[in-house]
């Protein structure tokens, strides 16, 4: 099997891949390119080392690409020029959170598939091909241990947790973040605020975060994503309108949730404000509004905490996503049998 990398925060799709192909004894192969992001591969060479040694991954650079046979897996349209010009293979674009949305155009008349996370997806935005497989996306194959999360980040496990997605810093300041941090730690939350690599906090909050016990963390971790990581030992999301919302959905995480994203954007009114806005729609998510009080953020945290959310969220994934964790095995079986 082949990957296209040049993106770190791909290796969340393209990992669960290649642990289902070791265990049918598939070699893997990354061709590696720059993307000049916070998330460059070149950047982060001594982790795909380590993973490639691990994992029994070739390496090789992206000029290689055209040589490869099998089956090539690539991210929307990252690199599609090279996918491209790879010729003997058999082309799988993976979608990415929702950007399909915007980007399925730019690279479906280039490749054989699309992992869509679902029917319900391809239809509620408009984007209807033979070329769409509906079998689940691999980075939700990813198996977590609680204990292994606290440990690897000294989260204390006796005290509950609230995973703060920090918003973009074009939305920072529609709601009052103290308003937010008050009301948890006044239950008891360790807060742990999570932010990408291109949307760092300040030195100064991130050293206030820490006097108070509590954690920042950017992308920590590629494989097994921070992310997902988090999740994994989090009690409640705070969340900004992300599309982190499908992740909290796929692990039974209830959050609380600001909806501050603006119509336009980058000089461009989206179509679709929100992404992903019905998954909001079920007893697991609490809307809060931007100007709310201490007392409503507490309620609602109380609320979300000490109700049993399960069927809310199967609900939500067999409505809207999927509800298996062996997404990698039914891309295979498939596929495979193609070749």
């Amino acid at each position: 099997m082949n990957f296209l990398l040049m993106e770190m925060t791909h290796l969340r799709y393209w990992m669960p891949m290649v642990v289902e192909g070791n265990r049918r004894k598939i070699q893997s192969t990354f061709y590696i390119g720059p993307s000049h992001k916070y998330n460059c591969p070149m950047r982060h060479e001594s982790v795909l080392r380590k993973l490639a040694q691990k994992h029994n991954i070739n390496i090789l650079p992206l000029n290689k690409l055209k040589d490869a046979k099998g089956l090539l897996f690539s991210s929307e349209k990252t690199g599609i020029a090279h996918v491209k010009q790879a010729e003997n293979v058999t082309k799988i674009a993976a979608t990415y959170q929702t950007d399909f949305i915007e980007s399925y155009h730019l690279y479906v008349d280039q490749v054989d598939h699309v992992l869509m996370p679902s029917k319900f997806c391809a239809e509620y935005y408009g984007l209807t091909t033979e070329k769409n497989l509906f079998l689940g996306i691999p980075k939700y194959d990813v198996p977590l241990n609680k204990e292994e999360v606290l440990n690897k980040y000294s989260i204390p496990a006796d005290k509950k947790k609230a995973l703060i997605v920090w918003p973009k810093r074009r939305d920072e300041g529609q709601v009052d973040i103290k308003t937010i941090f008050n009301a948890l730690k006044k239950q008891g939350f360790t807060l742990m605020v999570k932010t990408r690599g291109k949307d760092p906090l300040t030195q100064d909050a991130i050293q206030t975060l820490r006097k108070k016990n509590d954690f920042y963390f950017e992308d920590d971790s590629w494989h097994p994503h921070t992310t997902q990581e988090l999740l994994e030992v989090s009690d409640v999301v705070v969340n900004f309108g992300s599309t982190t919302i499908e992740e909290c959905v796929m692990q039974d995480v209830p959050l609380i949730n600001f909806d501050v994203k603006p119509e336009f954007r980058n000089g461009n009114k989206k179509k679709f404000r929100v992404t992903h806005d019905y998954l909001y729609d079920y007893d697991y998510c609490v809307e809060m509004p931007k100007d709310c009080k201490e007392s409503q953020v507490a309620a609602a945290v109380t609320y979300l905490t000490n109700t049993d959310l399960s069927a809310e969220f199967k609900k939500a994934r067999q409505n809207h996503l999927f509800d298996h964790k062996d997404s990698c095995k039914r891309i295979l079986d498939v596929l495979l049998y193609q070749v």
